[in-house]
């Protein structure tokens, strides 16, 4: 793990007060990381397999004819128009655009999407089980929906606008976003995910995806939630409580970890995931950590 004056290149996975992430998509930034003189469980340690699958990364290089076939799946057929790292076809009302290197797309509606429209009004938003639903139903029709990705959590970005009388103004949700994560081994993997943003009527106003492809590589021995603990106590935690003072862990979970394609990463491993609260000499808030749990390919996340 990379230490630097103070802080380290962690991963961020989802939002939990102190942590700036997006989504599940921006899986690393640099962040505090502290020690602190007292870590209790809070939770009940959690039952592990002994063995886990290690995969091997797969990364390919998009090509013009591969981003013509992913932006008919969306029913674009206008001309690609090729930059340095990335294809871009521009339709009415969407734009769909993927990066060269990194397999990262989206599909955006622009006019509604980075702007406020009368028909974006939170009276016209789908329920969150509508939202989901419509989400649902927009990747599978489509093929669009990644082999292993599993329903995440839902979203609202919230914005100022004016009220239906036109007379105040309100902060107010303005659209849903259902986030899909990927599974591998029956673990969930940090750092891949898709989302659909929907707007008023349940109009999809963007679809992005990040996702790094994997295949098999063996199976190893991996550390006990016990020894995790321990690895935890020596390596710090993720907070920006000043002074931490005393952590109580209270989730516990094995993951993958993956960083965004493109990026070096030989491997995804099985990591211990923590989280809790901490308190410090004048405040408290949280903390995270991330802990590799095959000792036998080093202590690096990756």
């Amino acid at each position: 793990m990379l230490l630097v004056a103070g802080t380290a290149l962690i991963p961020a996975e989802h939002p939990q007060g102190d942590e700036e992430v997006h989504l599940g998509f921006e899986a690393t930034g640099l962040y505090p990381v502290q020690s602190v003189s007292e870590i209790a469980l809070g939770t009940a340690l959690p039952k592990y397999p002994g063995q886990v699958t290690v995969y091997k990364t797969v990364d390919t290089t998009v090509s013009k004819d591969d981003a013509l076939k992913m932006a008919e799946k969306f029913g674009m057929s206008e001309p690609v128009e090729e930059y340095e790292t990335s294809y871009v076809i521009k339709g009415s009302p969407y734009t769909f655009e993927i990066e060269k290197e990194t397999g990262y797309m989206t599909y955006t509606w622009y006019g509604r999407w980075m702007g406020s429209n009368e028909r974006d009004r939170p009276e016209y938003l789908p329920t969150d089980e509508e939202a989901r639903k419509i989400a649902e139903t927009f990747l599978t029709s489509n093929d669009l929906m990644p082999d292993g990705a599993a329903y995440s959590s839902i979203s609202h970005d919230r914005g100022a606008m004016l009220s239906a009388e036109g007379n105040e103004t309100v902060v107010a949700d303005q659209d849903t976003t259902v986030l899909f994560t990927g599974r591998l081994s029956n673990l969930s993997v940090v750092g891949n995910g898709i989302y659909v943003t929907l707007g008023g009527d349940g109009d999809v106003l963007r679809v992005a995806k990040r996702w790094r492809d994997v295949e098999p590589y063996k199976e190893f021995a991996i550390l006990s939630p016990e020894e995790a603990i321990e690895e935890l106590k020596q390596t710090g935690v993720v907070t920006t409580v000043s002074s931490p003072k005393k952590a109580v862990v209270d989730e516990i979970k094995l993951c993958y970890y993956a960083t965004p394609p493109g990026t070096e990463q030989p491997y995804l491993k099985p990591t211990y995931y923590f989280h809790g609260t901490m308190e410090g000499e004048n405040e408290t808030g949280t903390f995270y950590q991330y802990i590799p749990a095959v000792p036998e390919l080093g202590k690096g996340l990756y």
